[in-house]
């Protein structure tokens, strides 16, 4: 399978032909693009976090050098993801979409230089594991809390997470109301 860019004929690699590793300087200088799916269960800090390690993450990125000689890549990362239900400790199912623009840098301090619209992504001796940037992105995209709707939880969990048992009662007497009386005398 080819894809057209700019008149130029690059491969697109599908599924089992993503690199482990990628030069995203040869990349970029080449116009190319990728997209696949990455098991979820290759996240090891991920899996660690979610429900369930079952599915797949689909990743397209179109890359290239831009007019400030910058190696960036925009495309889309996609994945339905099993995450904890904060009120019945269940699994909830969470689709994440998200859109990237990523900027490839050498370092910390080059990625301080880049524009806001780009994420910055740390190269090694020119390399990027497309794993581990995949893992983050999705990380930093799961929602910080996850619910079912009331009626998709457990019914014994929403009674419990809606209890008032915690809530101060008016009918109990005042350990202190003893103490009052002894002063009043």
């Amino acid at each position: 399978m080819t894809k057209r860019v700019l008149g130029n004929i690059i491969p697109a690699m599908l599924n089992d032909s993503l690199p482990k590793y990628f030069d995203p300087r040869k990349y970029a200088h080449n116009e190319m693009s990728f997209e696949g799916n990455v098991p979820l269960n290759e996240f090891k800090e991920l899996c660690a976090i979610l429900a369930s390690d079952e599915g797949n993450a689909f990743i397209h990125l179109d890359f290239r050098v831009d007019e400030d000689r910058r190696y960036i890549a925009t495309g889309s990362l996609t994945a339905q993801v099993q995450v904890v239900c904060q009120r019945c400790m269940g699994a909830v199912s969470h689709d994440l979409a998200l859109d990237l623009s990523l900027g490839f840098v050498y370092d910390e301090d080059h990625a301080k230089n880049l524009p806001e619209s780009y994420d910055p992504v740390v190269m090694t001796d020119g390399e990027v594991i497309l794993a581990d940037m995949v893992e983050q992105e999705i990380i930093l995209a799961l929602p910080i809390v996850a619910y079912h709707e009331e009626s998709g939880c457990n019914p014994t969990a929403v009674k419990y997470a809606s209890s008032t048992d915690d809530a101060p009662d008016d009918e109990k007497p005042n350990p202190f109301s003893i103490l009052a009386q002894l002063k009043a005398k």
